[in-house]
């Protein structure tokens, strides 16, 4: 008997989480909540089904959903959460005597309550409900519960369930042991694969790589393929090792120090079918113009030791600046599409030689 379930991803990644969901989970997809995040879908309920949802390489998190309602957006909501969180019977997941805490978000905008205060009604909702069935209150503990319980608000919709693969995001990849300062997000460097069109036995280049989390997780993803590493840092090159060495792919990936606007002097001419990498955005350094800078110099020199028919995905904070150096470069974009990385709204470019 299948069951609905949600899944949060980066918004603007809806469609590749949601495909992955179909291949991965033989899931039947109910509806994508495209901007918010959210894929609502149904899917088999055994033990496999958990062990694969481990495996998702696009998801945050997965909830089991118990019950779905309408709210309003003014202080009245907030009753509305209660009724709908009491009768889901929710609290009877909750093994008697183990602890549970409420972990909640709030989407949108125009609400009169936060996501605390969904959080908090949740929790006020379920610990009746629980009461009011077995006698006693269950005991709450916000750190480290043993069952987590899923809340959201979506606009005027609320959702109430159960974290099913713990509280703590899936895109923190056990193998991240070097953390780098502006580390992309595993979850996205999966999804700019797969819109790269990234295959196996091909040759695969992250050129700015950082902690190197483009190429561990093509080396996860792919097994035949020659996958280059490279920054101008060696320290960065160094804990990209560490990283592939936890991740146990080291040996399948080529590392190399040196300066991305200079790729022809380490790799040949259209030796490279797909490249997928985070140039910096230079928010933080509040320096934009050295960005433009480092764009104007490294386009053309990606160019030259592209396949003609490859392809690379590569994310920006400045799309317009970006997408007219790339075309002065030699590119043409086949793609575009804003993702939301941390608190930050940034585009993905497709490009192909032109």
């Amino acid at each position: 008997m299948k069951k609905k379930y949600v899944a949060t991803c980066n918004p603007g990644l809806e469609d590749i989480t949601a495909k992955e969901l179909e291949e991965e989970l033989e899931a039947d997809i109910e509806e994508i909540r495209q901007g918010r995040g959210r894929v609502l879908f149904s899917a088999g309920a055994s033990e496999p089904l958990l062990s694969r949802i481990y495996r998702l390489r696009s998801v945050h998190s997965v909830a089991l959903m118990m019950s779905e309602g309408r709210v309003r957006l003014d202080e009245d909501g907030l009753k509305d959460v209660f009724d709908i969180a009491y009768s889901s019977g929710v609290h009877k997941l909750i093994p008697y005597g183990s602890t549970f805490a409420v972990r909640a978000t709030r989407i949108g905008e125009g609400h009169a309550y936060t996501s605390i205060d969904v959080a908090r009604v949740t929790g006020d909702a379920v610990s009746r409900a629980y009461k009011d069935e077995y006698g006693v209150e269950p005991v709450v503990r916000l750190n480290a519960p043993s069952t987590a319980v899923y809340a959201e608000v979506d606009g005027d919709r609320y959702r109430v369930g159960l974290l099913i693969a713990g509280e703590h995001s899936l895109h923190r990849r056990g193998y991240r042991v070097y953390d780098h300062p502006a580390a992309l997000k595993s979850t996205i460097a999966y999804a700019m694969l797969r819109l790269a069109g990234a295959r196996d036995s091909s040759t695969i280049l992250d050129p700015m790589c950082g902690g190197g989390t483009v190429a561990i997780e093509a080396a996860l993803l792919f097994e035949n393929a020659k996958i280059v590493c490279i920054d101008k840092s060696r320290r960065h090159i160094q804990g990209a090792i560490r990283n592939a060495l936890a991740a146990r792919v080291a040996n399948r990936i080529r590392f190399i120090a040196h300066d991305a606007t200079r790729l022809p002097e380490v790799l040949e001419q259209a030796s490279i079918d797909y490249v997928v990498s985070n140039p910096p955005y230079g928010i933080k350094m509040g320096d934009p113009w050295s960005v433009r800078r480092l764009y104007d110099r490294f386009l053309p020199s990606l160019r030259t030791v592209m396949n003609p028919q490859g392809r690379a995905a590569l994310i920006t904070a400045d799309p317009v600046y970006f997408q007219r150096a790339a075309e002065r470069a030699g590119f043409r974009i086949v793609h575009a599409r804003k993702v939301r990385h941390g608190d930050l709204w940034t585009t993905v470019f497709v490009l192909a030689p032109s």
